[in-house]
């Protein structure tokens, strides 16, 4: 079935949601965005479709988001990179298209990041290199392009704790050149 939309008016002091592997359908409620507590939420393995609504990064400590195995599709949302309190990010398997913007290097907590199994194209951002705190990231199974970024492999290289760098970077022709991956 789909999420009913008064749900988020009588439950705005929810702080974790996990409604994963549950087959919901529809496209993904905008009342999230009135869930000023919301500090989990996973909606991963179900049948949501459409585009991500940008209300869905408004809550202020949000720290972990998981859509993974949906239908979702378009680009990324520009709202994404705003959610600076994000310490993981899993929207594997979707359909999303577009490229990872720049602005994910604004993420400045991030640890986890999971963008493989999508449509996603281009270069991978340098900004990345930013990210301090990453200890795993898999963007394999898309459609980008490049090197991986230096930064990104000095990142890996002096951190202890970033342990899963993942690319589409084995093969005859690999898509991305990338000497520092622990998995191609």
């Amino acid at each position: 079935g789909t999420l009913p939309s008064e749900m988020f008016t009588s439950s705005i002091n929810l702080m974790n949601i996990d409604m994963g592997g549950n087959r919901f359908e529809g496209t993904i409620p905008a009342g999230f965005g009135n869930l000023d507590k919301l500090k989990l939420l996973r909606m991963n393995s179900n049948n949501f479709i459409g585009k991500m609504p940008q209300e869905l990064f408004l809550p202020p400590s949000l720290h972990t988001l998981n859509c993974s195995n949906n239908n979702l599709n378009e680009s990324l949302p520009d709202e994404l990179y705003g959610a600076t309190s994000l310490r993981v990010l899993n929207l594997a398997s979707n359909n999303f298209s577009g490229t990872i913007s720049n602005k994910i290097g604004d993420l400045k907590y991030l640890q986890e990041l999971k963008l493989q199994s999508n449509q996603l194209e281009g270069t991978i951002p340098s900004t990345i290199g930013l990210l301090s705190r990453l200890r795993s990231m898999d963007i394999k199974f898309n459609s980008l392009n490049g090197s991986m970024p230096d930064n990104v492999c000095h990142l890996k290289g002096s951190s202890s704790s970033f342990l899963e760098l993942s690319s589409d970077c084995g093969g005859f022709l690999p898509l991305v050149a990338c000497d520092c991956c622990s998995t191609c």
